[in-house]
Parts: structure tokens; sequence; C-alpha cells
């Protein structure tokens, strides 16, 4: 069982789900992080430094689909509506990224959640231009998740071509390993 996992409410989570779930992740000394996307009708919720029960206790007390894992949400806007067809098929068809769980339109926007552990975020992204490319389109991008550091660190790593960065080189997790944060 992973020690962090992702909750998804779509439509967006009200008060009392955000309340119910923040309970139970205080009674099993977890953390959680919430993203709201009123503008994707969704919430997702990263639930941190959790064991089985916390799992289990989440699921019993929410609607939210709860996903065993950390995973990224991304919301794609491309902006030639005929690149919608391509990319919803290559990011959510057979043949698609091994780590893609779900891929859904949505107003027009593509909706991609993956595991960045089973796909890389170069390969998801790198799929998205192709297919866009073939129509002279452009993408505007919306992070919809919370990510645990970790995939922060190696998305950066990547970015700036910086391998050498890894979580122990970041201030935050050192502070958080030596109790500073909490």
């Amino acid at each position: 069982m992973s020690a962090a996992f992702t909750l998804r409410f779509a439509p967006n989570a009200r008060e009392a789900d955000v309340a119910s779930i923040d309970a139970i992740v205080a009674r099993h000394g977890a953390r959680v992080s919430w993203c709201d996307s009123p503008a994707y009708e969704r919430t997702y919720g990263l639930i941190e430094r959790a064991g089985t029960a916390c799992l289990l206790a989440a699921r019993a007390a929410t609607q939210a689909t709860i996903f065993e894992r950390p995973l990224i949400a991304l919301a794609v806007s491309p902006s030639v509506p005929e690149a919608l067809p391509p990319l919803l098929h290559a990011l959510g068809g057979p043949g698609r990224p091994d780590g893609v769980t779900g891929c859904y339109e949505y107003r027009g926007d593509v909706i991609v959640e993956w595991d960045l552990d089973r796909s890389a975020l170069e390969v998801v992204l790198g799929l998205v231009d192709i297919e866009i490319d073939r129509f002279h389109a452009r993408r505007v991008n919306a992070l919809l998740t919370p990510l645990p550091p970790a995939w922060w660190t190696r998305i950066a790593a990547s970015g700036l071509l910086a391998p050498e960065i890894t979580p122990d080189r970041v201030l935050e997790e050192q502070l958080e390993v030596h109790g500073v944060l909490d």
C-alpha cells in the first residue's frame, strides 16, 4: 500500500465532504492537500503519510473516487477544436500511455489523469504536442491536483535538465524531515 493516495470529487466537493476527509486524515496522523477547480467542476485531494486504515476510512466515508496512489490530473485546452478527438483517442484509447487512468472531454478540453511513476510527464505532454501539432494548434494546461513533493522535484529536475535536483536537496523537504515544518 502506498503512503499517499488521491481522491476526486466530481462535481466539486462540498464543505461537508472536505471536513469529513480532513477529520479522517487528522485522526490517522496523515496530511491532506486540496485543489478545487470550479472551472472543471472537480476537487482533488492528495493524502500523504497515510496507512491502510486511513484509506479504508476515507473510502467508507465518501462518495469520492479514490485512487490508491498519487495522480496528476491535467486539463489541456487545445486552441483548435478539431484537435480534441485525436487528443482524446491518443490519451484515452488503446495504446495510451501505461500510467493513464482516465481521460475525459470536458467542455472542449481534455482532462487526463495519470500516474507519474508509470508514465513520465514528457511522455504525456509529448503525446499531446504530437496530436495538436497536426492542427498547428497551441495548448493551455491547468494542473488540477496537488502533487507530492517528490513529483514536483522530478518535474523540475526534468524541465531544468538538472538530474542532480532530488528531494534531499529541496529545502522544504529537509525542513519537514527534521521536524521544522509539519
